[in-house]
């Protein structure tokens, strides 16, 4: 096969989190860490054992590494660092109510320290760093957002955990942390979002043991559905599964950046490929090639949710999945995302089909300006399927059944709802 590589660049990507009053205020976050110096002039840390006051605040977890903590987020102490969202500018007033909360409490030193370190803001995605101030908290990560509505998936919130966390240990030694409920405001993620965040927040603490003394997950008191989702999350259950151990494909380079590799016409699954292809796109078609995708976080995620399902579920479908061409890198990066279906006939879902020639339609895989096309090959764990609707959802979908289908006794389409279960395998360029 050509090894040669096309490293993935990282994108624009946006979370959104909830921190809702009784009025339900949203407020939006995320992005990725950079790694900026921070102002010596600030105050001396406070004390881990400033007194919290337990009246206002409510632990689902007495103990553990991660705990869910049901309460405002002004009214959380003895936490080195809180995670906070703003306009790109990193002006607080424009960041909606926590930033402003933040501005309150912290006083204008904080907006100050902003525009000297940050004179041109940062980049969606990034995050700057600033001190506490008078805020109960020593450091703040203020998070820029940009294009709220494109893609968002769960995967993209792992990774944006991921990189805080990272920037957290390299800012404060084994520090006590806060992470909103991100996803559950304007994004309309399900509660299921709080396992995502919850276990993602796990798993680092897995990887880098003694790097994060703890880690918090917060959530309104006005939002009782995420109350009792957290309360359904099993620490114990989920370290099994994020201790599952994964071994990625001998012909994959083994490396952890994400790429895609060109497959020669000798290669086995080059051949496997274009022959299922062939078989069912239905006209005559010019191949100009197949990649295979490497992502070592979606394949593990994938197999870990495999691992869930019954023995006889385990064997993946192949399915086709059209799309054009400038969102083949974010389907690389973060997997598939039902945001980008234009229709859901049969639930609101990412959609497969079982024929090619499905996908083929200039509706799913559109044409560059060369007149080329784009489909991926996917993996799909289909595990229990139900017939489909137009009100099936991510949030909604029964907890016994993983996908949709078009019809129950001849399924030729599938619409599924977690990220996990998808992998995308190969990408065929055609025209």
């Amino acid at each position: 096969m050509y090894r040669t590589k096309t490293p993935i660049s990282a994108s624009s990507f946006c979370l959104k989190y909830c921190t809702q009053t009784a009025t339900n205020l949203h407020q939006e976050m995320g992005g990725s860490s950079s790694s900026p110096s921070l102002s010596p002039h600030r105050s001396p840390p406070r004390s881990r054992s400033e007194s919290v006051d337990i009246s206002q605040i409510h632990f689902l977890d007495q103990d553990g590494p991660v705990r869910r903590v049901v309460c405002l987020l002004q009214n959380l102490k003895n936490i080195d660092i809180i995670v906070n969202s703003t306009d790109r500018t990193l002006n607080l007033t424009y960041g909606g109510e926590i930033s402003n909360i933040i501005l309150k409490l912290a006083g204008s030193e904080i907006q100050n320290e902003l525009k000297e370190k940050y004179p041109n803001g940062i980049n969606p995605g990034q995050v700057g760093v600033s001190n506490g101030h008078d805020l109960p908290y020593n450091y703040v990560c203020h998070c820029s957002l940009q294009n709220i509505q494109k893609r968002i998936s769960h995967h993209e919130i792992r990774e944006i955990i991921t990189e805080v966390l990272r920037t957290a240990v390299s800012i404060c030694t084994q520090p006590k942390i806060a992470f909103p409920a991100i996803g559950t405001g304007g994004m309309n993620f399900p509660p299921r979002v709080l396992k995502t965040i919850y276990c993602t927040i796990l798993e680092f603490m897995i990887e880098n043991p003694n790097s994060v003394e703890s880690a918090y997950v917060l959530i309104h008191p006005a939002r009782q559905e995420l109350i009792d989702y957290a309360k359904t999350i099993d620490p114990n259950v989920e370290e099994q599964r994020l201790t599952y151990p994964v071994h990625l494909p001998s012909s994959w380079s083994q490396a952890d950046e994400i790429c895609k590799i060109q497959l020669s016409q000798n290669d086995a699954e080059y051949s496997s490929t274009i022959a299922h292809f062939r078989d069912t796109i239905g006209r005559n078609v010019n191949i100009i090639k197949i990649e295979r995708i490497e992502n070592k976080r979606l394949y593990v995620a994938f197999e870990r949710y495999k691992n869930l399902l019954p023995s006889n579920q385990h064997t993946p479908k192949r399915l086709w999945h059209g799309t054009s061409h400038d969102c083949i890198d974010g389907i690389i990066r973060y997997g598939f995302d039902w945001r980008l279906t234009e229709r859901a006939v049969y639930g609101q879902g990412c959609y497969f089909a079982k024929e090619a020639c499905y996908s083929d339609q200039g509706t799913y895989s559109k044409p560059n300006g060369n007149g080329e096309k784009c489909m991926f090959l996917a993996y799909v764990l289909v595990g229990n399927c139900i017939q489909g609707n137009t009100s099936f959802n991510e949030g909604n979908i029964p907890s016994n059944e993983q996908t949709t289908v078009n019809n129950l006794q001849n399924p030729t389409i599938f619409v599924t709802y977690d990220d996990d279960q998808v992998y995308p395998a190969f990408l065929v360029v055609y025209k």
